[in-house]
């Protein structure tokens, strides 16, 4: 399975860590980072794909963004804004 990195952002942007988790895909990676997202009580999560090809570049796979879930634990990829990005695939 490939490896992401999902980045919790906080609401001025920044992100101040980075986690690094397996998913069989990117919509499956992208579920994960709304999880990671109400786990965080962040407001964003980015996720990457790292590099794994000769050109040795990472990936934008997207970012979900938790809209109307302030403070709740409860978010899940139906409660969250999904933007994929203009290189991922579905």
């Amino acid at each position: 399975m490939p490896a992401y990195l999902f980045y919790p952002r906080r609401a001025n942007g920044v992100s101040l860590t980075f986690i690094a988790e397996t998913a069989a895909n990117d919509v499956e990676a992208l579920e994960l980072a709304a999880e990671i997202a109400a786990a965080h009580e962040c407001v964003g999560v980015f996720v990457w794909e790292p590099a794994t090809g000769l050109d040795g570049k990472d990936r934008f796979v997207g970012e979900v963004n938790s809209l109307g879930v302030e403070g709740s634990h409860e978010a899940s990829a139906e409660e969250a804004s999904v933007d994929r990005g203009a290189s991922a695939t579905a």
